[in-house]
């Protein structure tokens, strides 16, 4: 469990890397696009561009957010002492997070098999647009595990059971 764990995580922040390029790339658009509007000259396109690597920016930083225990939660059992339920708990929300997930990127999977088949361009610029539905299931795939290896932390009684994957 250890190797898949350590191979769920260095996958995690490697694609993180690409969603921080793309933020990056996103930002310099932006302003590029701010300014030189103010001089009556627009980028062709930003609007496009600054949306599909949003959808890449988001879709692959989920599993990174999920493996440092970053996302927002509410502790609906707080009030609760006994380690079992919680235990309960964590493992339930796990299976239904890991089953969401699945299905999201499934269905990305497929509206991107629907966009490449009917040839689906972006309005300004033309850019085929099916490939980031895949970006987005691919994203959904790396968080289902790291849901995983999360659940499996839970069924071992490891100390950070329920928490980040590795820190």
């Amino acid at each position: 469990m250890a190797l898949f764990a350590k191979t769920v995580a260095t996958i995690s922040r490697r694609i993180c890397l690409i969603a921080a390029f793309c933020l990056v790339v996103m930002m310099f658009l932006t302003s590029s696009d701010v300014i030189l509007r103010y001089f009556g000259h627009p980028i062709k396109g930003s609007y496009d561009m600054v949306g599909l690597l949003g959808a890449v920016t988001v879709a692959l930083s989920i599993g990174y957010t999920q493996l440092n225990g970053r996302h927002v939660a509410t502790e609906f059992i707080g009030f609760v002492r006994s380690r079992v339920i919680k235990t309960i708990v964590r493992t339930a929300a796990c299976f239904v997070s890991i089953g969401m997930y699945a299905v999201i990127a499934w269905q990305c999977s497929m509206v991107g098999a629907q966009l490449r088949a009917v040839g689906r361009v972006s309005d300004t610029m033309q850019i085929p647009v099916f490939p980031f539905p895949y970006v987005v299931a691919f994203g959904c795939a790396v968080n289902c595990f790291v849901l995983l290896v999360d659940l499996l932390r839970l069924f071992s009684g490891s100390k950070d059971s329920g928490d980040a994957v590795s820190r």
